[in-house]
């Protein structure tokens, strides 16, 4: 998590808050569907479950229909619980019988029904006007942000940036995505949202991970070239205790698992796993220095080419108190004489460099 200095050290990110799901209800499952739906596929494990719902939600399939067996069958409530459908749904409604036939209906989220939708043109044409007019929005928004011959890496990046910049996170925001493109902000709910519609856009799998970072969160994993990364949107555009905005950042853009799991937590068993890579954003921008000496002469070129900023992945930080000494010591009489910076929690991480005011 980044923290801001200027030069001290002031309290870090808010931590996202996302409305809760709807409950679970359940009603009686009439004898003639029953009879109906006893080949549908059979559920074993929690993990096959899981999965299943990934498959179903790629398609906004309603109603979903499928057998428990064995010792499952008196545990559906358990399997069938919001820690499964919640990052799909915000309401599911049950019905089950003793023969552990199970019919599903979920409220899809407005990321999941537009996925669809530019998946099948055929589901495309079930949008409501106003799901029409908000995947076109989107559409128009995300190519707006690509250029011929980019990579998925640049396609993700500017998609990010662009999200970022253009919206407000609010803690008790919107879930939606109407609520980003047309409101301006919202929720980490909103933020994954969008972020993972426009990734499909752009031809970029992409999935939106419900879990907790201090509270309720939600995030989005992202593949390119074949490997899956964490990418939290949110926690790129951070604010801090007196509500004013910290400079786009990049410390939460293409993490491992083992990197976001510093701060993040979810069910890794419902998801795929990462590589093994470290700032793996920085490494593949040249940006990723072992040394302060280093960093600093790259953010002193930046500076000299105009920019405002400077960010890069530093292995040396130490801490805001080392970090200040090292800055003392390097600078010079062209050394703008006003600077700040936002570094990482631990001894090493992104640090981003501002000149001037």
């Amino acid at each position: 998590m980044l923290r801001r200095f200027i030069p001290l050290l002031l309290p870090g990110l808010l931590l996202v808050q996302c409305a809760p799901a709807g409950p679970v209800t359940s009603v009686p499952l009439p004898e003639k569907t029953r009879i109906q739906k006893t080949a549908e596929p059979v559920v074993h494990t929690q993990a096959q479950l899981d999965a299943a719902f990934a498959g179903w939600a790629a398609t906004a399939q309603n109603p979903i229909n499928f057998r428990l067996e064995g010792e499952l069958k008196g545990k559906w409530r358990q399997l069938i619980s919001e820690s499964t459908w919640g990052e799909y749904a915000r309401r599911c409604t049950t019905a089950f019988m003793e023969t552990g036939q199970v019919s599903l209906t979920l409220e899809y989220r407005d990321y999941v029904r537009l996925r669809a939708a530019l998946r099948d043109t055929a589901f495309r044409a079930t949008l409501s006007a106003a799901e029409e007019q908000l995947l076109q929005l989107l559409e128009q928004r995300t190519r707006q942000c690509l250029r011929p011959g980019m990579s998925d890496m640049q396609k993700a990046l500017a998609l990010h940036d662009a999200l970022v910049r253009s919206s407000r996170y609010e803690a008790e925001g919107g879930c939606n995505i109407a609520d980003i493109l047309r409101g301006g902000s919202g929720s980490c709910e909103a933020y994954s949202a969008t972020l993972c519609v426009m990734l499909e856009i752009a031809g970029i799998p992409a999935r939106v991970v419900t879990g907790s970072a201090g509270g309720p969160h939600a995030w989005n994993l992202v593949q390119l070239g074949g490997l899956w990364y964490h990418v939290d949107a949110t926690w790129d555009d951070p604010v801090i205790g007196n509500g004013s905005r910290q400079e786009l950042s990049h410390a939460y853009f293409c993490l491992s698992d083992a990197e976001i799991a510093r701060t993040h937590s979810w069910n890794r068993a419902a998801y795929p796993a990462t590589g093994t890579g470290s700032a793996a954003y920085y490494r593949l921008t040249g940006t990723y220095f072992t040394s302060f000496d280093a960093y600093w002469s790259a953010a002193m070129v930046a500076c000299r080419r105009g920019e405002k900023s400077f960010e890069g992945y530093l292995t040396t930080y130490g801490s805001p108190e080392k970090f200040q000494r090292n800055m003392q010591r390097a600078a010079t009489a062209a050394t703008p004489r006003r600077l700040r910076w936002t570094g990482p929690d631990g001894p090493a991480g992104a640090v981003i460099l501002t000149f001037g005011e």
